[in-house]
């Protein structure tokens, strides 16, 4: 998954408090309003000869731990996989840190932090999948990502991760990390690499809040690249939004 970059705190959208990155012991318990996924995709990932043997609990419970103690900090929670272990996976299961894969296996683990996957995420969620071991999971990831080509689906997943990428004590995600998420998310949808100029060209805001993150998909699913169907008088988007339109009206000039 894309590294969370560091961001400033103080903005005019919202004043979150700055924290440190998780990196120890946490939580897996998330607040109430974080967004469920639905695994729209089946409860079972995969098909072929993997699939035909049944899920081993003790298998996964035993492959979960061959991705954990690989951290630098000999303080890090023995019962998580970290940064370290992630990376190791995406190796694993031949796929980019910086592609939506881990994105998509997040989502489907409900993991609460990023970069962490916890012992009680990943056995519930892959027990929900079916998939207990590396194989299973090379088999699996690319109809996990081919089921993000229904929309609802996809609004779902794209609403998780705006809680799963922001600190979990902040209430906005910072810009740069918001930059990142729209990159690898968004990528190839309309206004994607746009919206992402302009917000690093700009830096219209330090944070990007929930009622953003979650307008900017409906933007782009119903304001053309050519912005010819947006509407200046009757249009209800959020400043930022507008402001990309008048700097896209500027940058034509």
């Amino acid at each position: 998954m894309p590294p969370k970059r560091k961001g400033a705190t103080n903005t005019s959208e919202e004043t979150p408090a700055k924290v440190p990155r998780a990196t120890r012991k946490s939580s897996t318990t998330k607040a109430a309003s974080k967004t469920k996924a639905s695994n729209t995709s089946g409860a079972r990932a995969g098909t072929g000869a993997e699939f035909e043997k049944p899920f081993d609990s003790k298998k996964c419970l035993s492959w979960f731990k061959t991705y954990t103690g690989l951290e630098e900090d000999e303080d890090f929670d023995a019962d998580q996989i970290g940064p370290g272990g992630i990376t190791k996976l995406c190796e694993d299961i031949n796929v980019s840190l910086d592609a939506v894969d881990m994105l998509v296996l997040a989502y489907h683990l409900q993991a609460d932090t990023m970069p962490i996957f916890t012992k009680e995420e990943w056995t519930k969620g892959m027990t929900k999948l079916g998939i207990d071991s590396t194989e299973k999971l090379k088999v699996a990831m690319p109809s996990l990502v081919a089921a993000l080509q229904d929309p609802k689906h996809f609004k779902e997943f794209y609403r998780y991760v705006f809680m799963f990428a922001k600190d979990s004590e902040q209430k906005c995600m910072p810009l740069e990390t918001a930059c990142a998420m729209i990159g690898t998310v968004m990528k190839g949808r309309p206004h994607e690499q746009r919206f992402v100029a302009y917000l690093e060209a700009k830096h219209p805001v330090k944070v990007i809040n929930k009622d953003q993150w979650y307008n900017f998909l409906d933007f782009s699913d119903s304001i053309a690249e050519d912005l010819t169907n947006y509407d200046p008088v009757g249009s209800a988007w959020p400043v930022l939004l507008d402001e990309y339109v008048e700097w896209r009206n500027e940058e034509s000039l």
